[in-house]
This record gives C-alpha cells, structure tokens and sequence, in this order.
C-alpha cells in the first residue's frame, strides 16, 4: 500500500510539470586550475546549434580557490584565488553551424572564499592541512620551479588578458528532436602574456563531439568528449606537452517557472608529463551542481565546481555565474 501511495504522489508531481520544458544546458565546466588554464580546454556545452542569423551573447565569471604545495625535486606554491571572466557570443551563419568567440580576463589575489571552502571540509571531516599554513583571503605566493629553473611564476594581479579562443560547432546528427550530436572544434590564439602564467604562449588546436537526450519531459541528458592538441614546448625548461583529453556528462532537471537544477561530472588529463610532481602531473576528476533560471531571453546559470580527486591539476573549488543573452 505504501509503494502505491508513494508511486501516485510521484505520477502528480510529474504530472503538474510544464509540458515545455525550459531547459538552458550544463555549466560551462572546465578546468580552472591557473596553470591548466593557460592551454585550451572545450568547456561543457550543450549539442544545439544556433539558427541562421540568431546571436548569443554572453559574460561568465569563475572565482577560484586554489593552495597546493610541494617540496623537493620540485618545489611549488599556489597560494591565492583566480578570477577568469569571460566575454564571448557566437552566430548561427548556416544551417546547423555557429562560431563564437570568447575573450577571458583574468586576476589573482587573495579572494573570499577560503573561509566557505574550511566550513565544507570541516563538515565532511575532509581537511587540507596546508590550509592551516596560511591565513585566510591572503595572496601566499605563485611559482612552481624545477631543478632550480623556474617554470611558472605570477604575482597579484588584477584584469590580464588572457589567450581568446575561437569555436565552432557543427549538428551532425538528429535522428529525432529529442537527440542531437554535434561536431566542436576550436582554436586557441596565445594573447596572453606566458611570463605571467596568463597563457602558454602557443596555440592550442581541439576538436570534440557533443551528444543532448531528453531522457523524459523534464530530464535532459548531456555528454561530452573532447581532444586538445597544445603546442608546445612551454617555460624555459622547454616542457613538452601530452594532448589534453576530457569528458563530462550533465543531468538538467526542469522544476517549473524557468529552473532547472544541474548535476555535472568532468575529468581531465594534464599535457604535463615526466615530471613527477602532483602540481603538474595526473588526471582529474570533479563534481558540479548549479541551477539554471531562464527569464525570456536571460539565461542565468550559477554552480559550484568541487575537485573530489584529491590532486592539485585542478582548483580546489570553483563558484561560476554566467548570464546569457539570445536574440
């Protein structure tokens, strides 16, 4: 009996969902750890494609948190928060092809967020000692050096361009309205500066397919895979580079009134290799929840981005906000 009551009670909270869901895609999810930042990476998007002639614009802000030291062979601290704000758009200029353009600022300095990040880890008894190491909102130092050569090194900063980057996504495939597949690709130009750790210096080449389902009236399912060729070598040490490869996957559940509620997964690899360092070498893994609110035209998405692999190629948390604007 009580199976039954509670399969009826999910039928009408279903049932008094909207028959059109508004559904506004995953958070543009990537990997913000300051120096993985500097090569190209092809965040978490959707697999929809704009229509001949429609524009979108948008401005994207990601605050994040970052401590990761090491000693001996190689020696680094990363003791600060980033901000990297964005301001992009793209156009339909065909049937089933946009491009777009993003332009990334970026600062460094002590932040906000220590104290929210210390509450999470002492409720989930997770603590990083090396927090314990430096005081709360401060700038503790940024280089990584190895072999007494330094390979990385920045200071505080406030609003440095950062390396633009161009995309494009073509549909390759909709066997029904509730399935696409698409086709990405993108280039990433070096405008920023790589003595700052603003850029690497070098383009960077990717490509990737993305894949949208609506799963049911209200769920809909996102995945990504992607390849990214960086050009190297980097630093003065003359580091080659691996190809970058990442994943993602995204669940959008609608709730009524233009919201949705987000749950993300992403992995990534690092182009470093060889160097035996925790700061540089290793693949990622990291846990997303946000919401989306669509108000006619306006796409707001908020999120936070946790590193659950316990490596430092990725930031220790991230706070995004991203506004969207369609024509």
């Amino acid at each position: 009996m009580l199976r039954l009551v509670r399969f009826v009670l999910c039928l009408l909270i279903v049932s008094t969902l909207p028959a059109y869901a508004q559904f506004g895609g995953p958070l543009p999810e990537r990997n913000f750890q300051p120096i993985q930042q500097i090569f190209l990476n092809l965040p978490l998007a959707t697999a929809s494609v704009l229509e001949p002639g429609r524009l979108r614009v948008h401005i994207e802000t990601a605050e994040s948190n970052e401590i990761a030291t090491e000693q001996g062979h190689t020696q680094a601290l990363l003791k600060f928060e980033q901000n990297r704000t964005v301001l992009g758009g793209a156009f339909g200029i065909a049937p089933g092809w946009e491009v777009g353009l993003d332009l990334p600022f970026i600062s460094r300095y002590g932040g906000f967020l220590d104290p929210i990040v210390d509450s999470v880890e002492d409720l989930f008894g997770a603590n990083n000692p090396e927090r314990r190491a430096f005081p709360n909102n401060s700038f503790g130092g940024f280089h990584v050096r190895s072999d007494h050569t330094t390979l990385f090194e920045g200071r505080r900063q406030y609003l440095e361009l950062g390396d633009l980057w161009i995309s494009s996504k073509v549909q390759l495939w909709q066997p029904q309205p509730k399935t696409t597949i698409s086709l990405r690709a993108a280039i990433k130009l070096p405008t920023g500066r790589a003595g700052g750790v603003f850029g690497s210096g070098k383009p960077d080449f990717g490509f990737g397919l993305a894949a949208q389902h609506q799963l049911l009236r209200w769920l809909m399912l996102y995945g990504n895979l992607a390849y990214v060729y960086p050009v190297g070598p980097v630093t003065r040490a003359r580091l080659t580079l691996n190809p970058i490869i990442s994943e993602g996957v995204a669940f959008e559940a609608y709730v009524g009134r233009g919201i949705s509620l987000l749950l993300q997964q992403a992995f990534y690899t690092s182009p470093f290799h060889g160097l035996g360092t925790p700061v540089l070498d290793g693949d990622v893994v990291e846990l997303s929840a946000g919401l989306n609110w669509r108000y006619g035209p306006l796409l707001t998405q908020l999120g936070g981005i946790d590193n659950v692999s316990g490596v430092a190629q990725a930031a220790d948390f991230t706070l995004l906000l991203r506004i969207v604007y369609e024509s």
